[in-house]
């Protein structure tokens, strides 16, 4: 049986630690919410346009969280927050990667928050091919589990 033994917490990523997050996928009147925010690094398909994430501050809940970079992202707040997936990974020589992925219906549009360019508001359809990491697919996904 493996053990998982944890340090104090540190503000960077150590070598084999974990990395544990939230993304909010966020809507306002149905519609995806995106938030261009440049210079985040990510994949060879990657541009500029991102739903709010964030990894957990040490100690806090992925719910506070969640409401934490919605506020940070696009000074909004959720009418209706709903857990759609826990992703768990470990990439070949990466860290373990523990996502909790929501959807969230904004109360009113979002605003421009720290480090975003701009908002971009878009039909479900016009869904790009990557949304930051996540694909189009995992998109639909979220929001078919959110909505049941």
């Amino acid at each position: 049986m493996s053990k998982a033994i944890f340090g104090r917490p540190l503000h960077d990523a150590t070598a084999g630690g974990a990395h544990i997050g939230v993304t909010v996928v966020t809507l306002y009147k149905d519609k995806m919410v995106l938030f261009e925010r440049p210079g985040l690094v990510g994949g060879a398909d990657v541009g500029d346009l991102w739903f709010p994430w964030d990894h957990l501050e040490y100690g806090e809940s992925p719910d506070a969280a969640a409401k934490r970079v919605l506020k940070q992202w696009g000074r909004a707040e959720a009418k209706e927050t709903r857990l759609a997936e826990v992703f768990s990974m470990v990439p070949p020589g990466e860290d373990w990667q523990l996502i909790f992925h929501y959807v969230a219906a904004l109360k009113a549009p979002p605003k421009n928050g720290d480090n975003v360019r701009s908002i971009k508001i878009i039909a479900r359809e016009q869904l790009p091919r990557m949304v930051g990491l996540l694909r189009r697919s995992d998109i639909k996904h979220y929001l078919a589990v959110a909505d049941k």
